[in-house]
């Protein structure tokens, strides 16, 4: 139960922090102009680049994302029962006998 919680938990965060991420960094625009000598044609080109950080929290939650999916669909272990182990309920009845 506590796996999955952690999975849920994990996931919603990248998803949050992913839409965040996004309406705050804004691409870096580079604008170059290229003029052909021969025909006097000028092109404008606008290259749009991120910072590296950027891509680096992007690889972050991809991890964080894949990891809460691994948690919420991951079987947790059954214990079965001992009897004889240390719990109050034996330790009560080998001290009566």
């Amino acid at each position: 139960m506590m796996k999955r919680a952690i999975g849920i938990f994990l996931t919603l965060s990248s998803l949050l922090t992913y839409l965040i991420v996004d309406m705050l960094y804004d691409p870096v625009e580079n604008k170059i102009t290229t003029t052909d000598m021969n025909s006097g044609v000028t092109t404008a080109s606008v290259l749009y680049q991120y910072p590296l950080m950027y891509w680096v929290i992007y690889v972050i939650l991809i991890i964080t994302f894949i990891l809460g999916i691994y948690f919420i669909l991951a079987k947790e272990k059954q214990y079965e029962e001992c009897p004889l182990c240390d719990t109050p309920e034996y330790t009560k009845i080998s001290e009566s006998n």
